[in-house]
């Protein structure tokens, strides 16, 4: 099975905003092939579940959520969802006794990023690294090897590295993502301009 498909391609991101949404539905979304934007009604929806149902609804209108912003919220709570969703991580506060600091788990092939109710965005935000490379350990690698590269590129392939550290993350099959890339790269009967669906 190909790792590069055209949803894993579609990356959008998403704004999300407080809003009184509508009366039937606390959480709306609106989007294009250019992006996205969720307003929620913070009176019958968590913050939690507005992002995941968005990354949820993008994923069923074939496109892959890519990076969260929010509008109008706590700073620090606003780089902790944009640092979390660029890792493909929903955002889980949890109020259990189970979970006593933020760790990253897998639902089914879904990433989440728990995190306790007690803990402040910017302390949660200090583990997320720990915690992701706890969890994925060689995709936390990947990951690190990827970020050198940009850095020796100095931006001439940022938008390429991005990409491929992408599909690395949605698929956690690095050398998969490596083999498909360099079959599509050597492929001639590809019109100029197109990659594989």
């Amino acid at each position: 099975m190909t790792t590069v498909t055209s949803r894993r391609l579609s990356l959008v991101s998403a704004r999300v905003r407080r809003g009184t949404a509508r009366p039937d539905k606390p959480i709306v979304l609106r989007h294009t092939a250019a992006g996205a934007t969720v307003e929620y009604d913070p009176e019958r929806a968590s913050l939690d579940a507005a992002t995941m149902l968005t990354r949820v609804r993008l994923r069923m209108e074939g496109y892959t959520l890519g990076e969260i912003f929010l509008e109008d919220h706590d700073p620090q709570l606003t780089a902790l969802y944009r640092a979390c969703s660029r890792l493909h991580l929903d955002v889980e506060h949890t109020r259990g006794p189970r979970i006593t600091e933020p760790a990253v788990v897998n639902h089914e092939d879904d990433w989440s990023y728990l995190v306790p109710r007690r803990w402040d965005p910017a302390s949660a935000l200090q583990r997320l690294p720990a915690a992701f490379a706890a969890a994925r350990p060689d995709i936390a690698r990947e990951l690190e090897r990827l970020d050198e590269a940009k850095h020796t590129a100095q931006g001439t392939i940022d938008q390429a590295i991005d990409l491929t550290a992408s599909l690395i993350l949605q698929t956690g099959n690095v050398q998969g993502v490596y083999d498909d890339l360099v079959r599509l790269l050597d492929r001639t009967d590809l019109p100029a301009g197109q990659t594989g669906s």
